[in-house]
């Protein structure tokens, strides 16, 4: 059993990436259940995972809809292959494409293999989280929702009093067009 470590990217934008360690053991399905977790995906979002070669071209996928592998079958199961089953290069490459409509895609990338590694922790958790996750800009129902739309509202000074709105006086626009008589002054005696 090794210890994996997979740096994940979201292809639209490289700056927002986690860190995931997971065991060799562990399945393709808690993988996906660690991406979601780390990306704040919805929970009930299906997503293949692809294995790809060095240049990236797709070879086969793991699907979190099939039930069971079979022979020659297109997809295998997320339930029933193990991650280390599928790993062929010490910096193999994935494509984690979610089934949702915003198709988000994620690569992902073997960065680490530890062979014995010290189990001090529940699997698969990520280490490093940098950058907005994409499912952040919009809101997920939960308990807290109400106070992120405030914080939200808040941040870009949004909802504020109509009074506010209506502080735009009509003396700034004359103020304004005695400016501009100012620079038609200057135009002239430019030209």
């Amino acid at each position: 059993m090794s210890l994996l470590r997979l740096k994940t990217y979201w292809e639209d934008d490289d700056a927002t990436f986690r860190v995931l360690e997971i065991l060799s053991e562990q399945t393709y399905l808690q993988l996906h259940e660690g991406l979601k977790k780390a990306y704040q995906l919805p929970a009930d979002m299906e997503a293949s995972i692809f294995i790809c070669d060095s240049r990236g071209a797709k070879t086969r996928e793991v699907s979190s809809t099939v039930e069971k592998n079979l022979r020659d079958a297109p997809a295998l199961s997320m339930k029933k292959t193990p991650i280390a089953a599928l790993i062929n290069d010490p910096h193999q490459l994935f494509r984690y494409e979610c089934n949702h409509p915003k198709r988000w895609v994620f690569i992902l990338e073997l960065v680490m293999m530890l062979p014995d590694p010290v189990l001090q922790k529940d699997y698969p958790i990520c280490v490093l989280s940098e950058g907005m996750s994409p499912s952040q800009f919009g809101i997920l129902p939960g308990d807290d929702t109400k106070e992120k739309i405030v914080d939200i509202l808040e941040m870009f000074d949004i909802g504020a009093d109509d009074d506010d709105t209506d502080a735009l006086d009509t003396d700034d626009d004359d103020e304004l067009s005695e400016g501009d008589d100012d620079n038609d002054a200057l135009n002239d005696d430019l030209v």
